[in-house]
This record gives structure tokens, sequence and C-alpha cells, in this order.
């Protein structure tokens, strides 16, 4: 049997943020959902072959580099069969590929439909891999809706990952639909530990007997912003209570930035991964109100506070595929978010296994690279 090789393909940003690694850093090849995973896999699992690919339309030739064990591949984005992911160079590469190798090609966008078209008419014989994170089912008697119940099937795609219920429920009405499976990015546990509250609110500032609720992203209604807001000006009287708002921008996508700042809470902007954990520690509980049906992902951040043993808030507990009780409060609307937001202020000292519990499923660097190995194998095999 052919040896297996897992490539990892990545989409081309045109608008790199301001914290994306320079050229010449190891994390630009690495820098996106799929350059992550594929640099998890291979620190769980050494002995697999791992590629991580993305087109860049500022490079003129190929480069290659191999960073954290992996090998990192950066295609100059030049004749794009699918706009800023798949060019004809890469395509070649693939039917190269599959020659010599037992080749699973894993792309990070499940609604992508013509890529799912294209590799399936340009490079038969390629095992293919989706993972969801983010977007939402097309709409029911569309087109795309009926064209993806003719190529969402098992001979087409190996195997589906999916993140919210409204994802599951869609491929499972599809005939002959690949296998499903549960899996979010989770949160690294060996950078998100729990620390002393006291040290962390007093190094950020904060009021050291104030009850604190946090939100990392972006300023936006599609995230319940707009709701944490309502929240906390509906309570900020009755109780010590504030929010701790980290990230956001001054600019379109962020609509209330202006809000934000202006609310009286403290308010930290972008921050590194690296210094994340103090603001997590420095919480009482994670409010995450993210009700508006445009959103179909599921946040990292409140995974990272789970890691730093703070509960959550969230409609996005519903997502999970395990007893969630022991992690926080589950929202169903936005009419709960004010009460159950004041009962989280009384009663959050009770959730002291949040952290215990949620790395035994959430863990990214060890559970969800087992899940992701058993994948592959079961492809391979």
């Amino acid at each position: 049997m052919k040896p297996l090789k897992i490539i990892h393909l990545s989409v081309f940003n045109p608008s790199k943020p301001p914290h994306h690694a320079d050229r010449d850093d190891d994390y630009y090849f690495v820098s996106s959902w799929a350059g992550l995973i594929a640099r998890r896999l291979k620190k769980y699992n050494p002995g697999l072959d791992i590629e991580s690919w993305r087109a860049e339309s500022d490079f003129s030739e190929i480069t290659e580099k191999e960073v954290f064990n992996i090998q990192g591949v950066i295609w100059p984005y030049r004749k794009p069969v699918v706009k800023n992911i798949l060019t004809w160079e890469m395509i070649k590469k693939l039917n190269e590929l599959k020659k010599r190798f037992y080749v699973i090609l894993h792309y990070h966008d499940l609604y992508n439909l013509r890529f799912v078209m294209l590799v399936k008419l340009l490079c038969p014989g390629i095992k293919l891999v989706l993972s969801h994170h983010g977007g939402i089912p097309p709409r029911k008697g569309s087109m795309k809706s009926a064209l993806m119940k003719i190529f969402y099937n098992k001979k087409i795609i190996s195997y589906i990952t999916y993140l919210t219920l409204a994802t599951k429920m869609f491929f499972e009405l599809l005939p002959d639909h690949p296998p499903l499976k549960f899996m979010p990015v989770g949160a690294d546990f060996d950078s998100m530990k729990p620390k002393n509250l006291p040290e962390t609110r007093m190094k950020l500032g904060l009021e050291p007997e104030k009850i604190y609720a946090l939100y990392v992203g972006r300023f936006y209604r599609l995230k319940g912003v707009d709701l944490i807001l309502k929240v906390y000006h509906a309570l900020k009287d009755k109780y010590n209570f504030s929010v701790i708002f980290v990230g956001g921008s001054n600019d379109e996508d962020n609509d209330l930035y202006d809000a934000v700042v202006g609310s009286g809470c403290p308010y930290f902007g972008v921050q590194f991964a690296y210094d994340m954990p103090q603001f997590f520690n420095a919480a009482d509980f994670y409010i995450h109100p993210a009700f508006n049906p445009k959103f179909g992902g599921l946040d990292v951040s409140w995974m990272e506070a789970l890691a730093c043993n703070k509960p959550v808030i969230s409609p996005q507990l519903a997502n999970l595929d395990f007893d969630y009780s022991e992690l926080g409060v589950l929202i169903k609307d936005e009419s709960e978010v004010l009460g159950k937001t004041e009962w989280m202020i009384n009663n959050h000292k009770k959730f002291t296994k949040c952290r215990t519990v949620a790395q035994e499923h959430l863990d990214g660097n060890t559970v969800i690279m087992d899940k992701l190995a058993k994948i592959y194998e079961e492809i391979y095999r």
C-alpha cells in the first residue's frame, strides 16, 4: 500500500491582520486554522507525513520550509482554479503526489461547493476531508443546497467534521452523506492554565473585589456584543459588576467599537495569544450571547476560558456532544441573557471543575488530535 501523505490546505487571505506573522517567521507557513491543526497533529503523532499548503499573491515561486517538523509550502497565487485556495500548479502537484502516496487533502472549510466539485473533477483519487470552522448551511430549496445533495456524498468526500447542531442536522438529511464527527479546534490546555486571580487583576489594574465577566473577539452584533452591553448597563448598579473587553478594532467590521470603548468597562484591545491567559484568569466567568443565525462557528475563546477554569454563559454549549452541566450555563434565547447572567454573578464560584471536564473533551493538543488521527486511520485502512 502507498505511504500516507496528509496535506492541510489553507485559504489565501489578502487582508492580513496586524498580528499576522512576517514572511521570515516560521509561523508564516502555518498562519491559519489549517496550519494550526497540522502543527498540533504532527506534535501529537510525529510519525505522520504532514504538509501545510497555502497560496500567496506576493510569491513568484514555490517556497518550502520545514517548520514545526512539517513541510510548509507557499504557492504563488497565479492561475487560480478556486479563488484564494487552489491553483493549477497545486492541482498538478496533487496529481503527481497521488502516484506515489495515498493522499488525504484536508480543507478547512465546509461550504465551498466549487472547491469540492473541482477537486473531484481535476484530482480523482484524492481523499478529501472537510472541516467546519464557520459558515451556515445553504437555504433550503436553493441551487447550492440541491447541488450539495449530489456532491457531498461518501464517494467524493471521505469525512466531514462539524461544529454546530445546525450543520450536523443539515448533512444528516443528505442522501449517502459522508461520515460526520463533532470536532472543534479545541483549546491549548498547555498554555491556558489557571493562575492567581488577585495577581492577574493587580497586573491589569482591575479592581480586586469586583465581579468581572469577560468577552474576547470583535465588537459586533453577530457575536451578541450589543446584548453584553445591555446586560452590563442593567446590572452594574445592582452589583459590583463589570465586563472585561479584549479585542475589537476601530474599523467598519467592529460596529460597536465606540459603544464598548465608551461604556466604562475595562478595554484592552487586540492581544497576542501568549498574553491571553492573564485576561481569562482575571475574570470570574466568560459571557458569549451569540444568537445571530448568520454566526455559524464555535469560538475558541470560551474553550480557553474553560481551560483556565472559568465557567461560560453561552448558547454554544448546546453544540457540545457531551454533558456540559459542569461548564457553565446554557442560554437558549435573548430573553434569558439578563436573568442567567445575574444568576452567574451570584453563583459562578459553584463551577470548580471547568478545566477538568473540558480537558477530557476539548484539549486541542491531545483529545482533538486523537479524534483527527483516528479519522485518517479510518480512511487509510
